[in-house]
C-alpha cells in the first residue's frame, strides 16, 4: 500500500466515526471499484436523480441477470446529504453482485416532510420501470436507507400512500434495511420541528412505526450499540412494534456509533464486515 493509500485509509478509519456525508464521503477516495454507473434523471427538479452501479465479472463485462436490486437512500438530517458522496456504498453493493440505486431527494428547508418522501418513492417508482433493462430482478428488490434515508426508506416500505401514488404497494419488496434510523421520536429539536411539527395527525405520519402491517415487508435493523445521533430506543421500539404484528425481521448490533452501519461498505472494511455479510443474507433469502 501507497504512503498516500494507508494515510487516507487511516483518516477514512477516523472520519467514519462521524455522521456528515462529508465524512462518509472520505471513502471515495479509496473506492476503485469496476460497477458501471449511470445517472438517470427521474422528474424535473435539480435533485430529481438517481444513480445505478451494475456489476461486472472478473472479465470486465456486466453480470447477466437477473440480479437481486438494492435502493439506497442516503442520510444527512434531511437538509444534507448527496448520492455523489456515497458513490463507495454503490460500489459496494455492486461488488457484492447486485444492482445498486441511488436516488437524491428535495432537502430542507426548500423540500419539508412530507415532500421528500414523495421524492424518494417518485425515484423507487421511476427505477422499477427500469429494472429489467438493467438486468434487475424485480421480484428481489430491496429497500435500504442509513440513518434520515432510513427514515425516509422505512415510510416508504410501511406506509402504503407513497406508492399508491404510482399505483403500487410496498409488496414491491422483498425486504428493507435499515441502518441506524429514527423510527419513532419526539419533535424535541429546532430541526425536528422546522422539518416535521405539524398538526397531530401529520405528526404522526412522521413516524415510520405508525404504519407497520402484517403485511408489512421483512425487515433487517442495523444499529451501533453507542450512537448518539439517533437514540437505540428507535431500534427497540421498531422491533416491539414488528414482533407484535408478526412481521419476520432480525436486529443486528453491533459495537460504534452513528455511521458504523453504513461504514461497513468502505472498501477497506467491508471484506470481513459482519454487517455486509448479514445484508448479503438478507437480499439473498426469498
Amino acid at each position: 500500500m501507497s504512503p498516500y493509500l494507508a494515510a487516507t485509509t487511516v483518516a477514512l478509519a477516523l472520519t467514519l466515526g462521524g455522521c456528515s456525508s462529508l465524512a462518509l464521503g472520505a471513502a471515495n477516495l479509496i473506492e476503485n471499484g469496476n460497477a458501471r454507473a449511470s445517472t438517470i434523471v427521474y422528474g424535473d427538479g435539480a435533485r430529481e436523480q438517481y444513480d445505478v452501479y451494475r456489476p461486472v465479472g472478473d472479465d470486465g463485462e456486466l453480470l447477466s441477470g437477473p440480479l437481486p436490486v438494492v435502493i439506497f437512500v442516503h442520510g444527512g438530517s434531511w437538509e444534507t446529504g448527496d448520492k455523489d458522496s456515497y458513490r463507495w456504498v454503490g460500489q459496494g453493493i455492486a461488488d457484492e453482485g447486485f444492482i445498486a440505486v441511488l436516488p437524491n431527494y428535495g432537502l430542507m428547508p426548500e423540500r419539508r416532510f412530507p415532500g421528500f418522501v414523495s421524492d424518494a418513492a417518485d425515484a423507487v417508482a421511476h427505477a422499477r420501470t427500469r429494472l429489467a433493462e438493467w438486468g434487475g430482478d424485480s421480484t428481489r428488490v430491496v429497500l435500504m436507507g442509513h440513518s434520515a434515508g432510513a427514515h425516509i426508506a422505512a415510510l416508504i416500505a410501511y406506509d402504503a400512500r407513497y406508492l399508491a401514488e404510482h399505483d403500487l404497494t410496498p409488496r414491491i419488496f422483498s425486504g428493507f434495511v435499515g441502518l441506524s434510523g429514527p423510527y419513532d421520536f419526539v419533535f424535541d429539536t429546532e430541526l425536528l420541528q422546522r422539518t416535521f411539527a405539524g398538526t397531530p395527525e401529520e405528526e404522526r405520519n412522521a413516524l415510520p412505526v405508525n404504519f407497520v402491517t402484517p403485511q408489512s415487508p421483512r425487515t433487517l435493523l442495523v444499529m451501533g450499540r453507542d450512537d448518539s445521533t439517533v437514540k437505540p430506543r428507535n431500534t427497540h421500539l421498531l422491533a416491539a412494534r414488528l414482533d407484535e404484528v408478526g412481521v419476520p425481521f432480525d436486529t443486528l448490533w453491533v459495537d460504534g456509533t452513528h455511521s458504523v452501519s453504513v461504514g461497513a461498505f468502505a472498501r477497506h472494511k467491508r471484506g470481513d464486515s459482519e454487517i455486509v455479510q448479514r445484508i448479503r443474507e438478507f437480499v439473498l433469502t426469498p
